[in-house]
């Protein structure tokens, strides 16, 4: 069994069902069954210094992710993650409402803004507003967003280095992180595959997670661009906590008790409506 104790010995120590605490022991959880590809509740609650009832409550809520299978006793790792969809399926996913969530986040864009938009196919519905919001940089990885920028003199367009992942068309790995170096950012408008209000913001592939992550820590302010079909999911690799973000720009659909929640952990909440901003 992997041990979660620390080199001295010590029980480690989590802020019970805090936020943070559930984020460490998600993750601990899961670093737990890649390793060894199946937990017992019992020796997750020893090794983690909580009750078995809340680590049930933790696997119940990976379980609901696709994550795990719980199974007697424990759990063990579902053998795969919820399935992403090509872009040009996803380009048609809620189609209505991103282009409504990207009208609503264009208009948090302001003339000589520096941006980082990730790609997704709501960023790319963005996109296609900002030549009308002025004279802005755009730096992004992502070939569809980079082609619908390119002949606008307004902007001054900076495009990652990196390998081209041929599911998003994005660029991506060391280079692309590279690429980074040196800016800071006014503004990151970025997606995500899924958002759980304590395991925060995760995507179905790693290097993915590990850019977007760099993304987030050049930027002055992290907007999330997410349909409502994005809350409650957890993928299998983390890009970041909800305290990194600032904004999420969402659609109608979204659960009245989510939005207090994400408020109550000090995320504004922009709702797109239908037909008008809110």
């Amino acid at each position: 069994m992997l041990n979660f104790a620390p080199a001295s010995g010590a029980a480690p120590h989590y802020h019970g069902n805090t936020t943070a605490g559930c984020e460490e022991r998600r993750q601990q959880i899961l670093h737990a069954l890649r390793e060894q590809d199946s937990v017992r509740v019992q020796r997750l609650a020893q090794r983690l210094g909580v009750t078995p009832v809340t680590i049930r409550l933790d696997l119940r809520a990976l379980a609901d992710a696709g994550l795990v299978l719980r199974q007697h006793g424990g759990a063990r790792l579902a053998h795969s993650a919820p399935p992403e969809a090509p872009l040009a399926e996803k380009r048609l996913q809620h189609r209505e409402r991103k282009q409504r969530i990207a009208a609503r986040a264009a208009a948090l864009v302001a003339p000589g803004d520096k941006l980082i938009l990730d790609a997704g196919s709501s960023t790319l519905q963005l996109a296609r507003l900002l030549p009308a919001r002025g004279t802005l940089t755009v730096f992004t990885n992502s070939l569809p967003i980079a082609t619908e920028l390119a002949h606008s003199s307004d902007i001054d367009l900076i495009v990652s280095g990196g390998v081209l992942r041929h599911a998003s068309q994005s660029l991506q790995g060391k280079h692309a992180e590279a690429s980074l170096d040196g800016y800071v950012f006014d503004k990151l408008f970025l997606g995500a595959d899924g958002i759980d209000t304590a395991f925060g913001l995760s995507t179905h592939d790693a290097a993915d997670a590990s850019l977007n992550a760099r993304m987030a820590a050049c930027a002055r302010q992290v907007i999330v661009l997410a349909d409502a079909s994005k809350f409650g999911r957890i993928c299998l690799n983390r890009i970041c906590a909800l305290k990194q973000v600032d904004t999420i720009v969402t659609d109608a659909s979204l659960a009245p008790a989510l939005r207090e929640q994400l408020a109550a952990q000090g995320v504004t909440v922009i709702v797109a409506e239908d037909g008008h901003g809110s």
